[in-house]
This record gives structure tokens, C-alpha cells and sequence, in this order.
């Protein structure tokens, strides 16, 4: 017997740690698309995964356990755990949980295999310390901050201005490649409004990256071909509404666009690029009627592979939130449309922030609930953003807050930058570190350290500084259950 591991995944190897990583564009229809995961596991565990499919699977286990001096069985037990295993496990090892995702290896051979990255050949004589990576395993570059549409819920800063030059971008991307970045993102604004945007895709696929493409601007048919030469098989495609009064409203958009829209997703089809496409909803577009049309509109569609639909979020960057926020009846009762056309169309459909109950802030009734079903933040641990005028930060929806910002690209290296004075310390941001004290639950709490403190935090600081200043980040999340109370109806 062989077994595979899953093209879909990376293996990083470090000294007294090893990552596992998914790569974030879909290449095994196992899984779902666009997954995320992350997660690190002691270095053994890490040579195993890297060596188990080297030959016959009882060879591979002989020679593995030769080396690591475990007994084939204990390392047998181990692996048929994971071999085509539809749901992701883990368990604890030596008081740290470690997780390992869905099909992680596999008993069937695919066209290409999942890579490993070593750093130390001796790696895995080192002791498991659980720690961030060397180096970021994800990149979120955003190439512009320009864009040819002005959606009223945007939360991208507009005014920034002195975006980098192509030849500065394609040196970031060359580094990214070298030092082995894993997962590599194109953000904007909207990266079809920059001049040199082929330029840039060019040399991203060169370097076998899959980055998903985010686009409100319907692309011409030489464009699509382009993209799909340069290797790129999704797109997402942002579309609120099939009528040109509500698209003028909510978008800015000519009378023509949603007939160009139309034409894109002909030149779709014909060049295989799979679309999914992302739906904001408002009060302008949640209503049955608009619903009704854009899923039978997108139901014509053959390129089309997902729909997601997610309620406008507040901005910082709008003004009147409530003005355009969907109601919550009309959130749940799109859900509950949506749900039951999703076995008659021909694609997924996926719910952000939606569900058939009314949108709750605070879900958590304790701290401890809180850090256990919070969603995990990558940002600072395992991934890192460079902003259009070549700034590094945690996540690039803080922009220039300086309590985040790492450096600049233009003086300094990717590796620099993930290393700096800046971020390590946000990483590692102990109780004792905090200085803005009065109503800060976080100063006494029981369970900062699994909140806030190694990787896997549970905190969204993009949230923070939204709800509380750009100022108040040692606040604690605004889901916590002992949070500032939030003024008015906002979604995050």
C-alpha cells in the first residue's frame, strides 16, 4: 500500500516546530473550496508526514520509525488515523491540542503531490516547542487601494494614495517565493484598477502561486484569456444585484453592467475559470424579489461555483451605517430562501455571518466559551500584509495603525519585517504589557494567555479598532462576553 500527502497541503519543518498548511486555492475536489487552515505539531510528527510516502507505506513506517527510534506500531496507529480522513481530528500531545485537517494524506494518487519545506535536516531531534514560523506562511499583498466601482459599505480606505511601482511589487513577490511563502494573496482596492495588473499576475504564476482573485469589474475576453494562460482557474466575482437601479445605488455602476457581467461569465465558461461569486447584502438588495432574480440570473451561469452571500458589515470608512444595513428579518428570511434553493441550483451556496436566527455580537455567556468556539485569527502568526504603499502589518484592514505596522518594504526584507521589534512584541503581548487599564476586563482575565498570547489567538484586532478607536487594541474582543458595551446595531 502508498500513501499520498494531500496535494492540497504544505509541511514546514522548522527547529522545534512543524507547521501544516493549506494552500488556499481549491486543488483536490475533496475538499471545500477555499479552505483555511493552519497548525503546528512537534517536529516528529512533522518527519513523519514529510517521509510517509516515500515508498510502500510498511517500508515508510520501518524506515521512519527506524530513525525517530518509535515503535512502528505507535506510528502505524498514528497514520491510519489520518489516512482519507473526511473530518478534521486532533487530540492532546504533551498538554498542547494539535489538529490535523480533513484528507490530509491520502490512499489515491493525484496529479501532483503536497510539498514539504525543511529548514534543518535534524529538525526533528529538537523538542516540541509550539511557536510562530520563521518566516509567514501566508502573504496578503494589496496592490492597490484603487477601484472602478464605489460601493456604499466599502471598508477599504480610499484616500490613500502612492501605491507601489510594479517593479517594487514583483521584488516583494520574488522574495515571497524564495523564502517559501506558501500562500500568496492579490487584495485592493480592486487589483484590475492598477496599470501594470498583468505584469504582476505574470509573474505570480510563474511562481505556481494561486492566488484568488477579487474583482467587481466585468473583464474583457482577451483579459480572461490572459488569466487563464497565466495559470489562474477561480476568480471571485463581487455581484449584489441583477437590476441597474439597485447596482447604481449600492455600486455607481453604468446601465450596461450587468449585460458585461454577463458577457465575462460567457468568456468564463469557455476558458474553464470556475467563479464564485460574493453578494453584500443591504437594505437595498436583501429583499425576496432581489434575491429571487440574482439566483436564477446566477443559476444560467455554467462558470459559476459558489455564491456567498454576506450582510454589509460596518465601516469606519462610510458614513451611517445604519442607512444601509440589512434588516434582520430580511437577513433570516434570505438565509432560509437561499437554503431551500441550494439542492436545485448548480452550485454551492455559503452564508457569512448568516443563519436562520438574527444576528447576534455577543453569542458567548462565558470566557471560557469565548476562547473555545471564537474563531482563530492568523494575523501576526501565521500571516502578515503589505499594504499599497509597501507598509507591513498585521492584517491589512488596520492600515496604518502604527501599533501594528512592522516596516516598510522599500527598507526592509519580508524575513525583517515578520522578525521586527513590532510584531514580535504584538505577538507575545502579555497582561503585563498592558497600559490602558480602566474598564479593561483583559488586565485580571483567566484566560488571556489562550485569547490573546501564542498562535491560534481568538481575538479580531480589525474589530477592535473599530468599535472601540484605533487606540483601544487592548481592549478585549467585542464578542467577548466582557467587552465594552458596542453603541448601535453594527455586524463584524
Amino acid at each position: 500500500m502508498y500513501i499520498y500527502l494531500n496535494p492540497q497541503y504544505v509541511i514546514r519543518n522548522e527547529n522545534n516546530c512543524s507547521y501544516i498548511i493549506a494552500k488556499s486555492a481549491l486543488i483536490t475536489a475533496k475538499l471545500e473550496y477555499a479552505m483555511a487552515f493552519a497548525s503546528v505539531v512537534p517536529p516528529s510528527i512533522g518527519y513523519i508526514l514529510s517521509h510517509i510516502g516515500e515508498g510502500e507505506l510498511n517500508a515508510s513506517i520501518e524506515n521512519i520509525a527506524n530513525t525517530l527510534n518509535i515503535k512502528p506500531n505507535l506510528i502505524e496507529k498514528f497514520i491510519r488515523k489520518i489516512i482519507d480522513n473526511p473530518v478534521k481530528v486532533g487530540w492532546n500531545y504533551k498538554g498542547v491540542t494539535i489538529s490535523f485537517p480533513p484528507y490530509l494524506l491520502t490512499s489515491i494518487k493525484e496529479e501532483s503531490e503536497g510539498s514539504v519545506y525543511t529548514d534543518n535536516e535534524l529538525f526533528y531531534t529538537t523538542d516540541f516547542i509550539p511557536k510562530r514560523p520563521s518566516i509567514p506562511l501566508n502573504l496578503n499583498f494589496m496592490i492597490t487601494t484603487q477601484c472602478r466601482t464605489d460601493c456604499m459599505y466599502c471598508y477599504a480606505d480610499r484616500n490613500r494614495k502612492n501605491d507601489l511601482t510594479s517593479r517594487q511589487i514583483i521584488k516583494v513577490i520574488d522574495e515571497a517565493h524564495d523564502m517559501g511563502v506558501v500562500n500568496l494573496a492579490l487584495t485592493g482596492g480592486d487589483i484590475f484598477a492598477f496599470p501594470d495588473w498583468k505584469e504582476v499576475i505574470r509573474k505570480v504564476g510563474q511562481y505556481g502561486f494561486t492566488p484568488l482573485l477579487s474583482t467587481k469589474i466585468p473583464l474583457k475576453e482577451d483579459d480572461i484569456c490572459f488569466l487563464k494562460e497565466s495559470g489562474i482557474k477561480f476568480l471571485q466575482f463581487s455581484l449584489d444585484s441583477v437590476f441597474p437601479s439597485t447596482l447604481q445605488t449600492m455600486v455607481r455602476v453604468k446601465e450596461d453592467y450587468i449585460d458585461n457581467v454577463k458577457q465575462m461569465f460567457e468568456y468564463c465558461t469557455r476558458a474553464g475559470i470556475k467563479v464564485t461569486v460574493r453578494t453584500v447584502l443591504t437594505k437595498h438588495n436583501s429583499d425576496s424579489h432581489e434575491i429571487d432574480s440574482l439566483c436564477t440570473f446566477l443559476s444560467t451561469q455554467p462558470c459559476v461555483a459558489n455564491w456567498v452571500l454576506t450582510p454589509a458589515f460596518y465601516s469606519k470608512y462610510k458614513n451611517s451605517y445604519t442607512d444601509y444595513r440589512a434588516n434582520d428579518e430580511a437577513l433570516v428570511n434570505a438565509y432560509k430562501m437561499t437554503k431551500t434553493k441550494s439542492l436545485s441550483v448548480g452550485f454551492s451556496i455559503l452564508y457569512n455571518k448568516m443563519d436562520g436566527e438574527k444576528y447576534e455580537l455577543h453569542p458567548y455567556e462565558t470566557v471560557d466559551e469565548f476562547v473555545a468556539k471564537n474563531q482563530i485569527c492568523n494575523a501576526n502568526s501565521y500571516s502578515m500584509s503589505i499594504l499599497a504603499d509597501g507598509n507591513a502589518t498585521a492584517c491589512e484592514m488596520l492600515y496604518d495603525n502604527p501599533h501594528f505596522i512592522f516596516g516598510n518594504v522599500k527598507q526592509h526584507t519580508l524575513r525583517e519585517l515578520w522578525n521586527s521589534d513590532v510584531a514580535l512584541r504584538m505577538y507575545s503581548y502579555t497582561q503585563q504589557m498592558i497600559k490602558q487599564k480602566e474598564n479593561n476586563a483583559c488586565t485580571e482575565c483567566k484566560v488571556y494567555a489562550d485569547c490573546k498570547l501564542g498562535v491560534g489567538k481568538k481575538v479580531c484586532y480589525v474589530d477592535i479598532a473599530k468599535v472601540y478607536g484605533a487606540d483601544r487594541y487592548e481592549y478585549p474582543d467585542p464578542r467577548c462576553p466582557q467587552a465594552l458595551n458596542c453603541e448601535g446595531d453594527l455586524i463584524l
